[in-house]
């Protein structure tokens, strides 16, 4: 990735539009029904393609199809979706529901796989933009390591026979996405070959916040936050024993999904061995990040995205209880089993804040280790900054606001 990404405060949705992308949302106002999604629809679409591709025949997870009923459910109700939306809720709940079927028949065919044993994990813990991307990325320059790059959570289920073109379709669909949004990953970057996060496997189930992030679907996430947890984790933790089973690797594997951070208690049932990297940011900086996610995803498939209601939304919703729970976790737990890491640490001195998080998780980070990192930073230094401008302002919030909402969280780390 060469290209500088520059992207400014959010204020409206198109205005960063193509030309290309607002005529095709002109002309599809003259067809509000079509590609509307329907999961009954979606299901069936999904075993036609396994049948015709691979000759099988599956029924999907009954939690997989209460899952994603409930979500179309909620995009068709409060979504409002534009032309360029409904043809991507379509097409990628398409894609999803036809990974779901495919892993599903692979467990059948091959049921030893949930025998796979997984290194011991490290998850990234902490709210969206407060450094878990940055960390995430830094960690996995260890060889030791496991991670996921973005093509084996896109798909984690590697072809039986042929060239496996994962990435190569990945690469294409990130390549459209970029003349979708351009700039976009300003906020996020990236590339189908790098460290990615795990909330593609969780979208194989239809059961992740991510959806949140996308569309507005508040009855989705009241729905959601009502369940149990360990229902989407247990199909999380069965696709990294695909993941693992297929390409065997490392001795800790670092894994990191914002969402991470509402679940600790669930990954602690899950996950007994799990150690925890906890990411630390002042909060009206991360705060007003956070929408401008929220606002630039939405735009991408809406024309009614307000920035103001995205500030209210987000900051008395679920990620600043969300994070006082996992606060109040992180105090319960053996002084080994975590690390805390603050963002501006993390920026401005990354090679001593990685050696420290090593040392408070009790683990050695050695020659290998800092041999790694270093070279990962040395070529990092030559790359373009990308720019992501955001303000609280432009939420409808204020810095002072924002941290008067975080005060203990702030005042335990000094952000």
């Amino acid at each position: 990735m060469t290209r500088t990404y520059q992207l400014r405060q959010f204020r409206r949705p198109g205005q960063t539009r193509t030309l290309a992308v607002r005529v095709l949302n002109a002309v599809g106002k003259v067809a509000p029904g079509y590609r509307q999604p329907d999961a009954d629809a979606l299901w069936a679409d999904a075993r036609k393609a396994l049948w015709s591709g691979q000759g099988l025949e599956v029924a999907a997870d009954a939690h997989a199809r209460q899952a994603l009923a409930q979500l179309i459910d909620a995009i068709n109700s409060t979504a409002q979706l534009n032309f360029v939306g409904r043809m991507a809720a379509f097409d990628d709940s398409r894609r999803m529901a036809l990974n779901h079927l495919r892993i599903q028949a692979l467990l059948e065919s091959q049921p030893a796989i949930v025998d796979t044993v997984l290194p011991a994990p490290i998850f990234v813990i902490g709210m969206p933009r407060t450094g878990t991307t940055y960390l995430h990325t830094l960690l996995a320059q260890d060889p030791r390591h496991r991670s996921i790059p973005y093509w084996e959570s896109f798909d984690p289920i590697p072809p039986a026979s042929g060239p496996d073109r994962r990435s190569a379709r990945l690469a294409k669909m990130l390549a459209q996405m970029d003349q979708l949004a351009p700039n976009y990953q300003a906020i996020h970057p990236m590339t189908a070959q790098s460290t990615e996060e795990c909330v593609a496997l969780f979208m194989n189930n239809f059961r992740t916040l991510q959806f949140d992030i996308q569309y507005r679907v508040p009855q989705y996430v009241a729905w959601i936050q009502a369940q149990d947890a360990a229902i989407a984790y247990h199909g999380y933790l069965q696709q990294l024993k695909i993941i693992q089973h297929f390409r065997p690797a490392g001795e800790r594997f670092v894994l990191k999904d914002p969402a991470h951070t509402l679940h600790l208690r669930t990954i602690l049932q899950v996950f007994p061995d799990a150690r925890f990297v906890f990411t630390h940011r002042d909060p009206a900086k991360s705060v007003s990040s956070i929408c401008s996610l929220y606002a630039n995803t939405r735009a991408m498939f809406s024309d009614a995205v307000d920035a103001g209601a995205i500030g209210e939304e987000v900051l008395n919703g679920y990620w600043p209880a969300g994070l006082a729970q996992a606060m109040a976790i992180r105090e319960s737990l053996p002084r080994w089993r975590y690390a805390d890491v603050r963002q501006s640490d993390l920026r401005n001195k990354p090679l001593d804040t990685i050696s420290s998080a090593y040392a408070q998780l009790g683990l050695a980070f050695d020659d290998i280790a800092h041999t790694a990192l270093q070279r990962h930073l040395d070529a990092a230094a030559q790359l373009p900054r990308h720019r992501h401008e955001h303000s609280p302002q432009g939420f409808g919030l204020s810095a002072a606001g924002i941290r008067e909402r975080l005060q203990p969280y702030v005042d335990a780390f000094d952000l």
